[in-house]
């Protein structure tokens, strides 16, 4: 499978600003496919079957429409296989039937070697995306890793919803998992006296939390910064952070759950219920 398509996968419509380079390598048609092109089509017929196989085997599904393409595409399809100026003008009326699309897209799917998404591929995929999600950042991320899937199987993807759903179920089940990590490696009484310290004020003009302090970014290098790394780590020392385990927590889902903190106004993070801001609260910390 070429590594450039990756770059469409999923995508029901493609950038208007496709480039040559993009239409030659991620939308190129072999002799082998012109000839069969020619063989089962004619006319319009035969441009709108070259825009559905490219489509195919670049993004993984079939387009809404034949009109909105890049104009680049369509042009460069027309010029290999032989169309008239006319049959692009055509393009936006040749799908008024149903069947016509059909025809297309099964003969597509045959040509290029994938085949229709079944039940028994969507549990094979509901079951890898468990295991993706352990590494996975957002239940965006684990969609794309979904779509990779199925099109690393050559299977067409369905609607996003489907690949979503199937997505947001792996990851509740993944951050389950993240919190009763955190419950049996972070002890209750040490995380209660942490909650109590990183909502505190800290003595000063400014009013901040500790959690507002430890969040600030060290600044350049020099003594300044330096001491004050050193006193966050301090900090977290008094907290026993270096006692609290959470080796069952792939670093991935770590390091996503503290950006969180991170990026999210304290305030709002103190109002979050209890298991999701235990989960923030210790990989913030970490």
């Amino acid at each position: 499978m070429p590594s450039y398509h990756l770059r469409f996968v999923g995508q029901t419509a493609l950038p208007r600003n496709l480039s040559q380079q993009d239409v030659e390598e991620g939308f190129a048609l072999s002799d082998k496919d012109v000839d069969a092109i020619r063989t089962h089509f004619r006319g319009t017929g035969r441009l709108g079957a070259a825009i559905q196989l490219v489509m195919l085997r670049a993004t993984g599904r079939a387009p809404d429409a034949l009109v909105g393409l890049p104009k680049l595409l369509v042009q460069s399809l027309s010029k290999v296989i032989g169309s008239r100026a006319t049959d692009i003008a055509s393009l936006r009326t040749l799908y008024a039937a149903t069947r016509t699309r059909s025809e297309h897209q099964k003969w597509a799917r045959e040509h290029a070697g994938f085949s229709a998404v079944d039940q028994a591929t969507l549990g094979e995929l509901s079951e890898s995306l468990v295991a993706l999600a352990a590494s996975a950042v957002s239940v965006d991320d684990l969609v794309i890793q979904g779509e990779l899937w199925l099109f690393g199987r050559l299977v067409v993807l369905p609607g996003d919803r489907v690949i979503r759903d199937a997505a947001r179920a792996a990851f509740a089940a993944q951050e389950e998992a993240a919190t009763r990590a955190v419950k049996e490696g972070v002890p209750d009484r040490l995380y209660a006296a942490t909650l109590s310290r990183l909502y505190a004020k800290r003595k000063g003009r400014t009013g901040s939390t500790v959690l507002e302090w430890l969040r600030t970014p060290p600044g350049k290098q020099g003594q300044i910064t330096l001491r004050q790394i050193t006193q966050k780590i301090a900090f977290l020392k008094i907290l026993r952070v270096h006692e609290w385990n959470l080796a069952a927590i792939p670093l991935a889902r770590i390091q996503a759950y503290a950006r969180e903190v991170v990026h999210r106004p304290p305030s709002s993070t103190e109002r979050l219920s209890d298991d999701r801001k235990r989960l923030g609260s210790a990989a913030f910390c970490m």
